[in-house]
């Protein structure tokens, strides 16, 4: 059993040189196949293999890759990033947004704001045009997005101008509650997407090798998402904390996007896509209506506990 073992974490956590030419062989082998192969050459089979295995083992390492960046961006054995450091640390908000980590995680929320509300405008925008439900759900789902994130923004600008401690402890369990109702209604708008995806059989759909970007980035996203809601849970921030839940609701989601984009470039089988669908889509709508719930009761206690101490 302790081979076994071994021979898993050796595959899963090879040297580096593997990681790299895996990725560097397998990621243009499978654009190739995609655009100039037939599905049935062998040579399809060997890029959907690679590439697999490249997706498995950047994820895997995906942690250890982040405390080596980090090292190599703190530390001085790379004189370009050093000069760069210094660069930054010249200025006011170019040296907190490089040594701050809440104020980065607010930079976030205001750039998650602006992509929600472009985004939300124009799937809305859309809708009306093509008269789609399909559209309207996907609008209303980013429209529910930026109303948390822009309500979490104000409860920060809020609280960071209140001086009385328990004043302002109180101000944010009642931004983090707030933000536990938003994502009741948020679970309703994914819900709205989700019994579309399964009934009608509708999905998101990429092209060639853009699905396996989109694959990168989700999994970057879902592991960064709960890597920040594990770190934030630890420090003296609720709405920030709120905030990284909030990602992490959009990173589940994302993952079931890119499922029906999954079995819609490579499914053959429609009656296991719907089983899937069902499956994932119902445990993405149970997570985010848990976390809300979690919220909902963690402030509430922290808010009955404040109350009693004044």
């Amino acid at each position: 059993m302790k081979k076994f073992k071994d021979i898993v974490f050796q595959i899963l956590f090879p040297p580096v040189w593997i990681i790299v030419l895996s990725s560097l062989i397998g990621f243009p082998l499978v654009i190739i196949s995609l655009v100039f192969l037939s599905k049935t050459n062998p040579i399809c089979y060997v890029s959907y293999v690679l590439s697999a295995y490249a997706l498995t083992v950047l994820c895997a390492n995906f942690p250890k890759a982040k405390r080596r960046c980090k090292e190599l961006i703190h530390g001085n054995e790379v004189w370009i990033i050093v000069n760069f450091r210094n660069f930054m640390n010249r200025y006011k908000y170019t040296s907190m947004y490089l040594n701050d980590r809440e104020f980065r995680a607010k930079i976030s929320l205001y750039m998650g704001l602006g992509i929600n509300c472009f985004y939300a405008l124009f799937k809305c925008g859309t809708g009306i045009m093509f008269r789609s439900a399909w559209l309207w759900a996907i609008g209303i789902y980013y429209v529910m997005l930026s109303a948390i994130r822009f309500m979490l923004l104000r409860n920060i600008r809020i609280t960071d101008k209140s001086s009385h401690s328990v004043k302002r402890k109180m101000q944010e369990w009642k931004s983090y509650r707030f933000c536990g109702i938003m994502m009741f209604l948020l679970s309703l708008a994914m819900s709205g997407m989700v019994i579309q995806m399964i009934w009608q059989n509708r999905s998101y759909e990429y092209k060639g090798y853009i699905i396996y970007i989109s694959a990168l980035y989700t999994f970057y996203c879902f592991i960064s998402s709960i890597s920040n809601v594990i770190s934030f849970a630890k420090r003296d921030n609720t709405i920030l904390s709120a905030a990284k839940n909030l990602n992490l609701a959009g990173a589940v989601m994302s993952m079931f996007a890119l499922q029906t984009a999954m079995f819609s470039a490579f499914g053959e089988g429609e009656k296991l896509q719907r089983q899937m669908n069902t499956i994932t889509g119902s445990a993405v709508c149970l997570i985010v209506t848990g976390m809300a719930v979690f919220m909902l009761v963690r402030s509430n206690r922290n808010l009955k506990s404040l109350e009693r101490s004044i």
